[in-house]
This record gives structure tokens, sequence and C-alpha cells, in this order.
């Protein structure tokens, strides 16, 4: 028994052993890339092309896009295939999968490596996870930020090296997609205030170095985006285009029209040239009407307009702003970008001249011949299912106050879903994607609750049977 539970390091150092993890790593990943394996080729949507674009040519494109991501997909690339952009952010998953699921069940390695396995077979099988790690889109590395994000906040039995490879893929993911700098923002603030309050018997390390290995990412991060955005023209800033989705929420909300209507009479706005046919939704604005592309280059109207609508509508603003975020938290849909890929002919140019020699497998794809629609509608209610059975499970399991440290997850990952939700529907409007990112966690938190139950029976059983040998026969 010692050598069973309380010893796994002298295990874990055997080199069959860890042979044996990084086999199980493989076909994790093998798992996590089922969806791209399907389709015989990496999945993409409608905003791809600008990425691989931009990181083959640096240029932008409009809207703007952070271009963390487009640098991602250059260098994982290799100028070969996308298949390597894939295969590395599974890497990346597995990854921080295993740290995560080696610090949730911390005191018992065989263990965690059989909860690893099994997990990872629930979240392929039950969870968009396999959609967003197939998806040459920056989308899956929200929920890598928030599992880096925890591990370096709360595992405090991290090794340096490993810590240090962690706060790596924390400073990737935070510079992945322009919605990310936010939440990591918020996050860490959100980590302080759960530090603070949790009751676990566990002593945590340092504020003053938990804050080091949180900020230190967002500041590389932060200062790696605005390098790059100075060099493609547009600055030394972290967003060049921040009034630009706002503003395209605004639309979508009928706010920004309803402020042109009664202001252009008195200002000469160039969106007063629209006034008979302003746009009423927000891919319409950013997409499809010819406003946006008068006045992307006029950040001061965009600005002024913004900020004014705001000023001039404050409650119904704040009003709109709780509605999207509740709707933004509930929808998560698997398969928005299946279902609402556009583009067709642009990311078929954009692959054939970034990749030329995965044209064959891009053109012979179940996605590029709509086959890939209904596997994601059927996906999509397993998973939304799955989603809200974990948050009632969970939310019991975190009742009976067993678990410290996964309570501490779970209820880090409802402050994350709430933050990722509010974040996106504040600033961009609700789309089934931005919530879907992150949809998997939960499911995540309950096969931790699940596995540590089995573990505590299997214990209390084993030390049943031990008392019943050593017991004195009559």
């Amino acid at each position: 028994m010692e050598d069973a539970y309380c010893n796994p390091q002298a295990v874990k150092e055997k080199p069959d052993y860890r042979a044996q993890r990084l086999f199980a790593g493989f076909l994790a990943a093998c798992m996590l890339l089922s969806i791209a394996l399907y389709n015989g080729y990496p999945t993409i949507f409608s905003d791809t092309a600008s990425y691989l674009t931009t990181g083959k040519f640096f240029v932008t494109f409009a809207p703007y896009r952070a271009p963390g991501y487009a640098i991602f997909t250059k260098l994982t690339g290799l100028g070969i295939s996308a298949r390597f952009i894939i295969l590395t952010q599974a890497v990346m998953v597995v990854y921080v999968l295993r740290e995560t699921c080696d610090c949730l069940i911390d005191d018992d390695r065989k263990f965690a490596d059989f909860y690893f396995l099994a997990s990872v077979c629930a979240l392929a099988a039950l969870t968009s996870l396999p959609w967003f790690v197939s998806l040459i889109m920056p989308d899956v590395f929200a929920g890598v930020l928030f599992l880096t994000a925890f591990l370096l906040a709360f595992a405090d039995e991290l090794r340096p090296a490993r810590r240090i490879v962690l706060a790596a893929i924390f400073t990737i993911s935070i510079a992945a997609h322009n919605s990310l700098f936010p939440i990591a923002a918020l996050f860490v603030a959100a980590v302080f205030v759960l530090r603070h309050f949790n009751r676990s018997p566990r002593g945590f390390s340092s504020t003053r170095s938990v804050l080091i290995w949180l900020l230190v990412p967002m500041v590389v991060a932060g200062l790696g985006i605005a390098t790059l955005n100075r060099q493609t023209g547009l600055g030394f800033r972290l967003s060049p285009a921040k009034n630009s989705f706002l503003m395209a929420r605004l639309f979508g909300d009928g706010l920004a029209a309803d402020f042109l209507r009664e202001n252009c009479p008195q200002r000469q706005f160039v969106s007063c040239r629209y006034l008979s046919h302003l746009p009423g939704t927000e891919e319409g604005f950013l997409f499809q009407h010819p406003l946006y592309r008068e006045i992307e280059s006029n950040e001061n109207e965009m600005a002024e307009i913004v900020r004014g609508t705001i000023l001039a509508y404050p409650v119904r603003f704040a009003t709109s702003s709780i509605k999207e975020i509740m709707l933004q938290f509930i929808s998560l849909r698997t398969g928005d970008e299946i279902r609402n890929y556009g583009a067709r002919e642009w990311n078929s140019r954009v692959i054939l001249q970034v990749f030329p020699g995965d044209w064959q497998a891009f053109s012979n794809g179940k996605q590029n011949r709509d086959r890939l629609i209904r596997p994601a509608e059927a996906c999509a209610k397993i998973d939304t299912t799955v989603f809200w059975i974990s948050i009632a499970a969970c939310l019991y399991f975190a009742g009976t106050g067993r678990f410290s440290r996964i309570n501490l997850f779970f209820y880090s990952a409802i402050a994350y879903l709430l933050i990722n939700a509010s974040i996106c529907a504040t600033f961009a409007g609700v789309f089934d994607r931005y919530q879907s990112r992150v949809a998997w966690i939960p499911p995540l938190c309950l096969t931790a609750y699940i596995f540590c139950m089995a573990r505590d029976w299997k214990r209390g059983g084993t030390m049943e049977e031990v008392e019943g040998l050593q017991a004195p026969v009559n």
C-alpha cells in the first residue's frame, strides 16, 4: 500500500513508466484529433484564410485579427502542411490536460494516469474539445488559457521546468485571440479572490510568486502583440480596431442606429450617408455593409459614435449587456464553425497558396463537401446535454464539501465561463463558438469528481480487506 499510494514518484522515475506515459499522450492526441481524422484534413472557418495569409505574408485584413495566432500557424505549419498546426495544438492540449489531471489527482500517480486517459476519452466523445483541437482557429486556446492559469496559480507542487512550460503556453494562449487578453486579465483578478476565500487546508505559495507567474506572461504577450501590430503598420497597440467590434455589437443592438438618427442633423458623420439603410447585425456591419469599408480607417468617428452611444443610452447598454451575457453563457452549440462556414472561395485560394501540397486532401475533405454538418448537429445535442448535466452534478459534489482542490477547480471554471461570456457578449455579440470553446471544462471537472470518488471507494475497500486479514482468528 505504501508503494501504491505514498511513493508514486519512485514509479514515475522508471524508464518503462515514462514510455507508458508518452504512449498514453500519443493516444490522447489521436482522440482529440478525431474530427480532423474523420474529415481527412483540419477543419477551417471563415477567418482561417486571414490568419494563414497574415502568418505567411505578414499582411492584415479587416476586420482586425490578433497576429499572435497568425504567427503560430506560420511557425507550426513549417511551410509544409496545416496538419502540423493542429498536431501542435493537440500536443499542447494533451500536455496541459496531463498536468491538470496530475494536479487534481495529486496523491496517486497511477490513478492519475488512468484518469487522464479516461477523461480524454470522455472529452473526445462527449464535448466540443476535439472540434476545436482539429480547427485552424485560435479558439482552442481559450480553454488552454484557463487550465494553465489555474495550474500556475494553485498547483504549488509544480517543478520549475514544468512551470516554465506552462507559462510559455499561457503566453501563447493570451496572444492567440483578441478576446483572450482581457479575459486573462479578469481571470487573474478572480484567481486572487478565490485564493483569498479558499478554505482548503492546503497552503498556497506566496501571492508575490503567483503574481509573477501570471503577470509576466501577460506582459510578454501584450508586448508581443503590440510589436507585431507595429510591424504590420498598425501602430504599437494591443488592438488597433478596438472600436470596430464594439460598434458592430451596438449596431446589432440597435443602439448605434438610434444614436445616429438623433445626432446626424447636428453632426457630419460619414455614417450619416447610410441613415436610411444602416446595418442591423454585427456580421452585417463587419462583413456585408459598405459603411464599415468607409469608416474602418476613421478611428475618431468610430470612437465618437461608440462613446456617444454608450453615454446616450447607459441603461439600455447595461441592460442589453446583461441580456447578451446570459445568452452567451447558454449559447454553446458545437459546430458553429461548420454550420456558419463561409468564404469558401477565399479559403480555397489561400490553402492552395500557403499549403499547395495540402490541396488534394483539402478538396477531398468532408467539410469541403458539406458532409460535416449532420455530425456537428448530432454532437451539438450530446455536448449541450453533457454540459448542463456536468454543471448540475458538479454543483452537487461541491456542496458536499469533499475534494477541496476539485471544488476550487470547479469554482474557478464557473468564474472563467462567466468572464468569457461577459467579454465576448459585451464587445462582439453572441455567437455559439465563443462559449463552445470552453464548454468542455465542466465535463472535465465532473470526471475529476467521479474518479476521486472511485479512488476513495477503492482505498476504503482495500483498507477493510487488510484489516480483515490482520484481525485475530477466534
